[in-house]
């Protein structure tokens, strides 16, 4: 454990201290700016943006600025401690990885529904077979209107 994350580790609640344990092993720095976008982050239920995390630290006052949250949010996912979902208004959102995950993203507010059905174990074969690769994981995102949207373009 890094001299930094043991410094703060009695102010971080469990969650965060996991989430800077898994990011300091990962061999990246658990630094103030990357501990308070993973405080954020594990305060969202469900889905966040760059601009919600940036809020949510600002009216703490601890907002490390939009260009380290960006990074930050940018090495997170790249390391697989978030997922990013493609975003109907060309802003992505995040959530915090849980490895194996399905959406159905809706394209007029943006709202997200998980489900766990995963019946691609023969397309994922084939996949295997015809690229060579080994495929470890997978991401799954519908893109369609909510019963609340769909409600009220029918009003």
């Amino acid at each position: 454990m890094s001299r930094f994350l043991k410094q703060h580790e009695a102010e971080l609640s469990p969650a965060v201290h996991t989430l800077a344990q898994e990011l300091s092993g990962a061999g990246h720095r658990v630094t103030q700016p990357r501990l308070s976008v993973l405080t954020a982050a594990s305060a969202h239920n469900g889905s966040f943006t760059a601009a919600d995390i940036e809020q949510w630290l600002e009216s703490r006052e601890q907002s490390p600025g939009p260009a380290s949250i960006f990074r930050t949010l940018k090495l997170l996912t790249e390391i697989g401690m978030l997922q990013r979902i493609h975003g109907v208004d060309e802003c992505h959102r995040y959530t915090l990885s849980s490895g194996h995950a399905h959406r159905v993203v809706c394209v007029s507010c943006g709202k997200l529904a998980q489900f766990e059905d995963c019946a691609l174990s023969e397309l994922v074969e084939r996949l295997q077979h015809a690229t060579d690769y080994t495929i470890t994981s997978h991401l799954l995102e519908f893109f369609g209107h909510c019963p609340a949207c769909r409600a009220a373009a029918n009003s």
